[in-house]
């Protein structure tokens, strides 16, 4: 996926995590899972996927 259209994701996904009450812990954390999927989507789409390997032996 091109870089710009994960950012922009990424980015509405934030704004989504801010205005979420945070009394509700459910959809608190299904956004935080969200987001972290597209954190991981970013470097692969800067770095390549060769760099979001897990590390053996730490």
């Amino acid at each position: 996926m091109e870089l710009g259209k994960v950012i922009l994701r990424l980015e509405k996904a934030r704004r989504e995590l801010l205005n979420t009450d945070p009394g509700d812990k459910e959809k608190l954390l299904a956004v935080s899972r969200k987001m972290d999927r597209l954190i991981v989507e970013y470097y692969r789409a800067k770095h390549g996927p060769e760099t979001t390997r897990p590390a053996a032996g730490r």
